[in-house]
């Protein structure tokens, strides 16, 4: 990656963390207040629980999105190192090639029924679903971008430090 690629790239994962973790935050205080609706005050919140669950499907995708490092996530890495570097390169421009193709086949079905969910809405809120499922979009057109700047990081010419870099089949940070 170029510098100003990885600035930004470091800049939006430091925005994503705190948005990620303000999720979190809120996902414990609604916790906390149906709690004490529910057992203090005999009055249960009746949303509650559904917007636990919009805040952790968004955080979850989104964290796993802008966050999560690609060498974070669990790797099975014995045939990694098991070869040499050159094959460690082929291995790796497979591997991001045929996941992002997998992601741009699926992604227009994935909008398709997204966009169709407009109808239905949530039981509680009355969100619709289309705004509720839009973060798994997020998520999927991320990962396709990920995936196509790691594939272009091993097809360049400076491929040997993403091979030989955190010892795992990710190798790209």
């Amino acid at each position: 990656m170029t510098g100003r690629v990885a600035r930004t790239v470091a800049k939006v994962r430091q925005v994503s963390e705190v948005v990620s973790g303000l999720m979190f935050a809120a996902i414990f205080l609604v916790s906390i207040a149906g709690i004490v609706m529910r057992y203090v005050l005999h009055a249960p919140l009746l949303w509650g629980t559904e917007v636990q669950m919009l805040l952790l499907m968004w955080c979850t995708f989104l964290t796993d999105a802008f966050v999560i490092r690609s060498g974070d996530h669990v790797a099975f890495d014995v045939l990694w190192e098991a070869v040499a570097p050159p094959l460690r390169r082929i291995l790796g421009i497979l591997g991001r090639l045929i996941f992002a193709l997998i992601f741009l086949v699926a992604f227009p079905y994935l909008l398709d029924y997204v966009l169709f969910l407009w109808r239905e809405r949530t039981d509680v809120l009355e969100l619709r679903l289309d705004a509720v499922y839009f973060c798994f979009l997020i998520y999927m057109a991320a990962v396709i971008v990920r995936l196509l700047a790691e594939l272009a990081d091993y097809l360049g010419p400076h491929w040997r430090s993403h091979v030989e870099s955190a010892g795992t089949s990710a190798g790209i940070e």
